[in-house]
């Protein structure tokens, strides 16, 4: 199962990955608006690995919040956060702003 809100993309995973770090439960930041995807149920943990990947917890149903963006309830599971990339004319792939 695949989610998709703007330039974030939530990919559901069996199992979270050993050696996670809580973290807050923001999972990506609007580069032009400072508005953010973001979690504000009790129900939601949000970790990172070493290399700053991120991995979402979903204990009970939850609704992934932005701004610009409608509000997306979020199956219970654990989930793999990806941001999302684009390739321009010129086939130069950067990631997607929000």
């Amino acid at each position: 199962m695949k989610i998709r809100q703007g330039d974030v993309l939530l990919t559901k995973i069996s199992k979270l990955p050993k050696g996670l770090v809580k973290k807050d439960k923001v999972i990506a930041l609007g580069e032009v608006t400072g508005h953010s995807h973001r979690f504000e149920s009790e129900a939601v943990c949000v970790f990172k690995d070493k290399k700053g990947k991120q991995y979402v917890d979903v204990q009970q149903e939850a609704e992934l919040v932005h701004e610009e963006h409608e509000n997306l309830q979020i199956p219970k599971g654990k989930y793999v956060v990806s941001p999302q990339r684009e390739v321009d004319l010129l086939g130069q792939v950067r990631q997607v702003m929000d």
